[in-house]
């Protein structure tokens, strides 16, 4: 059985973005050699999260997200991220912990400890910080969302350097077919797992609802 801090999700982004020559800065950890951190602002830090940051210091995919380093000097980091989010955020949403952020614009990628599962992983949630605040589900764990990403990517149009890249939200909404191959998170969806996230967003819940009636054969 593969670990589950094992990061074939993480391997498959990275080979999709180099094989479409797509813009990429994946830096390691400034200091490899000092154990990550157990809780990040209060929360349990998600075993996938710390495997990430075991060996990735900084990622970032042009245009699309990057990843908050563990510790920096000089750039926001998880510990100042998530601190700052627990003090702004009112529940539940100041229980998530936030790991990512679109490349363009202030979304944000979270886990959702209250959701760990059985094999102590968290899902994900992109959340929206310009309306009322929402999430709304796109991975059963951090290493599926890489790999939900990775083939969204796959099926994007081919990065031209130079194009202009409008900063139209693309991801998660047309991306329903590939979260949706997700079958552990549908099964969540079905089970209403979420709800308690998507507030009174009708936009939300009727995307949630689209991807709970999805097929999730493969």
């Amino acid at each position: 059985m593969q670990s589950a801090t094992a990061l074939p999700g993480l391997e498959r982004l990275l080979e999709v973005c180099r094989s479409r020559a797509h813009p990429l800065k994946y830096e390691p950890p400034l200091a490899p050699e000092h154990p990550v951190a157990a809780s990040v602002a209060g929360q349990p830090m998600d075993p996938q999260l710390a495997a990430l940051h075991s060996r990735v210091g900084y990622l970032w995919v042009r245009d699309e997200l990057y990843v908050f380093p563990e510790r920096h000097p000089h750039r926001p980091d998880l510990h100042q991220v998530n601190t700052h989010w627990r003090q702004d955020q009112a529940e539940p949403f100041g229980s998530l912990l936030v790991f990512a952020q679109d490349d363009r614009l202030a979304y944000c990628y979270a886990t959702v400890p209250s959701l760990v599962d059985a094999r102590g992983l968290q899902p994900v949630v992109w959340v929206d910080v310009y309306e009322a605040l929402y999430a709304v589900p796109v991975a059963s764990c951090l290493d599926a969302f890489f790999d939900t990403y990775a083939r969204y990517l796959e099926g994007a149009p081919a990065f031209h350097d130079g194009e202009d890249t409008s900063p139209l939200r693309a991801f998660p909404w047309n991306a329903s077919q590939v979260i949706a191959r997700d079958r552990e998170l549908v099964t969540r969806l079905r089970a209403g797992h979420f709800d308690f996230l998507l507030k009174a967003n009708a936009r939300a819940r009727e995307w949630v609802d689209s991807l709970a009636g999805a097929s999730v054969s493969r």
